[in-house]
C-alpha cells in the first residue's frame, strides 16, 4: 500500500496524471481498507492522497497538447463527448435535488461519494487518451475482482466463513458485494480472448472463482445478471475461440453448483420462488412505494437518499426500508428527470463502444485487437450492472462511473487514432481578370 500509493503520487509528476488516476480507481474497486483491516494502520485516507496528487498534476500538466502523430488528425487537450454533457448534467441534476430535500442531511454521505467520483471522472476526461490506457484499466478490474473472490473462496474452503453474507464489502451489503464481483466475469473473459501467451489462463482461471465468490453472497441478483448478460460476451470475439467460450462456460456452469454447499444452491434456485419470498415480496412493495414518490415529486424528487426515510409512511414493512432498485430510487430522489438523465449515460456508454466495436472488428493490429476487447468486456460489465441495479439500491456505486468514463474515452481514443486526416478545405480563387485592374477602375 505504502508503495502502490508513492507511485500514485509522485508518478503522476514523474510520468503522467494516468498512473494516478489508475491506482485511484484501484482503490475504488479493490477497496483495501476492508480487504485488509486485520494489518493497515487506521485513519491513513491512502486514496485521498493519491486524488490530490492526480488532480494537482492534471492541473500542472494535464491539458498539454499531445504530440500529433504523422498523418492523423491531432487530438485536442479535452474533447467532450455526448456522454460528458449527460454526465455533467446529471450531476447538475444531483446537486438541485440535495439542495432542495426534505432532511439534507440524510443525503450527505451519498453527496461526498458524489463529489469525490465527479472530480475523478473530470481528471479521467483529461488524462484518459489512448487505448493503452483503456486497457489498463480494463486489466486492474479484472485482477481486483479476481483477487477478492480469491479471499472469499480461500475463507470458505479454508476455514469455512461465509462472513461476506452478513458483512457484505466494501462497504456495501452482500448484494452489492455480489454485484461488484460479477463485473470481473466479462472482463476475466475479454482479457484472456486479447493475450497469446499462456498468462491468459491466469484470466480464465479466474472466473470460476469469481463465480463462486458470487454465489457465496447469497445475492440472487447478481447471480441472475451474470447469467442475462453472458450473451453479450459469450458470442462475441474471435470466431476461433467462441466455441471455446462457450464450451467452457457450459463446464463452468455445470461445476459450479457442485463446488457450492447445499445452502448456496438452495438460494439460488429460490429465485423462482419470489411468490412466497418474502424478501422479493418487500422489494416489490418498495417498489410501489417508489413510483407513487416518483410520481407526486417527478420534477426533483424528495432528495438524495431522503425516500428511506418516508417508506415506512407509504406502507414499508419497516422503517428506513430502502427502495432497493436503482432505477425507481433515482426517480423517488431525484424525480424523472435524474433517472432520464442517468438512463442516457448509460445508453451513450453502450453505444459509444458498439462504435468501436464495429470499427476494431475488421482489423488485427494490437490497439484494435485490445480496443475490441475492451469494449466487449466493458459493454458486458456495463450490461451485468444495469440487470443487477434492478434489484439493488447502488446509484452511489463509484465503480459503474468508471466503467462509463472508460467507455467514452475509448471511443474517442480509438476512433481518433484511426480516423485519417480531414483534406484541407477547397478554396474556390477567383478567376484572373481579362484586364488590367487599372482598365476597370478608370473612369
Amino acid at each position: 500500500m505504502i508503495a502502490l500509493t508513492l507511485l500514485g503520487c509522485g508518478g503522476s509528476f514523474l510520468f503522467t496524471p494516468f498512473v494516478g488516476l489508475a491506482i485511484y480507481i484501484l482503490y475504488a474497486v479493490l477497496r483495501p481498507q476492508f480487504l485488509w483491516q486485520w494489518s493497515l494502520p487506521e485513519g491513513i485516507s491512502w486514496s485521498l492522497y493519491v486524488a490530490l496528487a492526480t488532480i494537482v498534476a492534471t492541473l500542472v500538466r494535464g491539458f498539454a497538447r499531445p504530440r500529433p502523430v504523422p498523418g492523423r488528425w491531432p487530438p485536442s487537450p479535452l474533447q467532450l463527448t455526448r456522454l460528458h454533457v449527460a454526465f455533467l448534467a446529471f450531476g447538475v441534476w444531483i446537486v438541485l435535488s440535495y439542495g432542495q430535500a426534505f432532511h439534507p442531511a440524510a443525503g450527505e454521505a451519498h453527496m461526498i461519494e458524489y463529489g469525490k467520483m465527479y472530480v475523478m471522472f473530470l481528471v479521467g476526461i483529461v488524462v484518459i487518451r489512448t487505448v493503452p490506457q483503456v486497457w489498463i484499466l480494463v486489466l486492474i478490474y479484472a485482477v481486483s475482482l479476481g483477487y477478492i473472490a480469491y479471499e472469499i473462496n480461500f475463507l470458505y474452503f479454508a476455514y469455512g466463513y461465509l462472513g461476506i453474507v452478513r458483512n457484505g464489502y466494501g462497504g456495501h451489503d452482500n448484494n452489492g458485494a455480489g454485484l461488484l464481483l460479477a463485473l470481473g466475469v466479462p472482463l476475466c473473459a475479454c482479457a484472456w480472448e486479447a493475450y497469446r501467451g499462456w498468462y491468459r489462463w491466469g484470466f480464465a482461471l479466474l472466473i470460476p472463482v469469481i463465480l463462486h465468490a458470487v454465489m457465496m453472497t447469497y445475492s440472487r441478483g447478481a447471480m441472475l445478471a451474470i447469467v442475462l448478460a453472458a450473451p453479450v460476451w459469450l458470442l462475441r470475439g474471435r470466431s476461433d475461440t467462441r466455441k471455446l467460450k462457450l464450451l467452457v462456460a457450459i463446464g463452468v456452469l455445470v461445476l459450479i453448483p457442485f463446488l457450492a454447499g447445499p445452502e448456496i444452491r438452495q438460494r439460488f434456485f429460490s429465485i423462482g420462488d419470489y411468490e412466497v419470498d418474502g424478501s422479493a415480496q418487500s422489494r416489490l412493495t418498495s417498489w410501489t412505494i417508489g413510483l407513487r414518490m416518483a410520481a407526486e415529486n417527478p420534477l426533483l424528487g424528495v432528495g438524495v437518499r431522503n425516500s428511506s426515510l418516508f417508506t415506512y409512511d407509504y406502507g414499508a414493512d419497516e422503517p428506513g426500508r430502502v427502495i432497493h432498485s436503482q432505477y425507481i430510487q433515482l426517480a423517488a430522489d431525484t424525480g424523472f428527470v435524474g433517472l432520464g438523465l442517468y438512463l442516457a449515460v448509460t445508453i451513450l456508454a453502450l453505444l459509444d463502444l458498439q462504435k468501436v466495436i464495429r470499427a476494431a472488428q475488421p482489423r488485427t493490429d494490437l490497439d484494435s485487437t485490445r480496443a475490441y476487447a475492451a469494449a466487449v468486456g466493458i459493454q458486458a460489465a456495463i450490461v451485468t450492472f444495469l440487470i443487477g441495479a434492478v434489484f439493488l439500491s447502488c446509484e452511489a456505486f463509484e465503480p459503474q462511473y468508471y466503467l462509463f468514463l472508460a467507455a467514452t474515452q475509448l471511443r474517442l481514443a480509438y476512433l481518433s487514432a484511426n480516423h485519417p486526416t480531414p483534406p484541407l478545405p477547397r478554396r474556390d480563387w477567383p478567376l484572373v481578370p481579362s484586364q488590367p485592374l487599372l482598365a476597370r477602375t478608370s473612369l
